[in-house]
């Protein structure tokens, strides 16, 4: 029993990722005792010692994302991203201000600044493979700030912030399809307004990270990146970009997942 509970809270993980915050850079930082440890061609690592073993393993991850990403993006990024790896969950809640924050909770960024967890260290809800795809996914949010700026926190849907990110970092397989498509069999899904004016908890209760990756590879999978890329930068004309009315487009995804066989 207590090994399916672990698998589900892991399969939960896979969806309920950071939600993606612009913390105050004084919102209690403690951050005075990661070293620089480590430097590759597109990011500088900061840990402590007993995590360097590990830095080779996420610098590996990131640069093999890095051309993906920022070419999807039509982007640039002129400088390093610093990435501050803490030893556990409880110091890097205490650096972002949130010591009560829940357990799931183990990675974001700050402007150009990537935080996380040690993969050696995930705590409960996530494992060593979860914690290297989050890292993946904080990043593609900071790329998606260099592509647009502000808009990425003020004008970007909900569903569309985290759908990418998760959609980029790989955090979709079939037991995520599954849990949006049995949700389908029980009654509608939330709208995708809904899904955007949300709370973030209203947000993680209702699915909103499984429906959200599912429709981003919908319309990616239908529509293709480039439309994606256009989307991102201007979410506003989301009917002029793919010649539908929205509630097309949603009933398009519902249709397809209503109908779509997962193995």
């Amino acid at each position: 029993m207590k090994t399916k509970l672990r698998l589900a809270l892991l399969n939960l993980s896979t969806i309920v990722i950071l939600v993606f915050l612009f913390i105050s850079q004084s919102a209690g930082q403690n951050t005075d005792f990661l070293t620089l440890s480590k430097e590759s061609r597109h990011f500088t690592f900061y840990s402590t010692s007993e995590d360097i073993d590990i830095l080779d393993s996420l610098a590996a991850i990131l640069e093999k994302n890095y051309a993906r990403i920022t070419d999807h993006l039509g982007i640039q990024i002129d400088k390093r991203i610093q990435v501050k790896v803490f030893p556990n969950i409880n110091a890097f809640h205490a650096a972002i201000g949130y010591s009560n924050a829940p357990e799931w909770m183990v990675g974001t960024c700050i402007d150009d600044e990537l935080m996380m967890v040690s993969p050696r260290n995930p705590g409960s809800m996530h494992t060593y493979e979860s914690l290297m795809q989050v890292v993946v996914h904080e990043f593609v949010h900071i790329a998606v700030y260099y592509a647009i700026g502000d808009k990425a926190v003020t004008r970007l849907p909900k569903w569309l912030s985290e759908g990418y990110a998760q959609y980029e970092a790989g955090q979709i397989n079939d037991h995520i399809r599954k849990s949006v498509k049995s949700g389908f069999s029980e009654k509608d899904p939330p709208s995708w307004s809904q899904l955007d004016s949300a709370s973030y908890i209203e947000f993680g209760n209702m699915n909103g990270y499984g429906l959200s990756v599912t429709i981003v590879e919908f319309l990616i999978g239908s529509y293709g990146f480039e439309k994606m890329s256009l989307l991102i930068r201007e979410p506003e004309n989301i009917e002029t970009i793919f010649g539908l009315s929205k509630e097309t487009l949603e009933n398009q995804w519902i249709w397809h997942f209503k109908h779509e066989k997962i193995k």
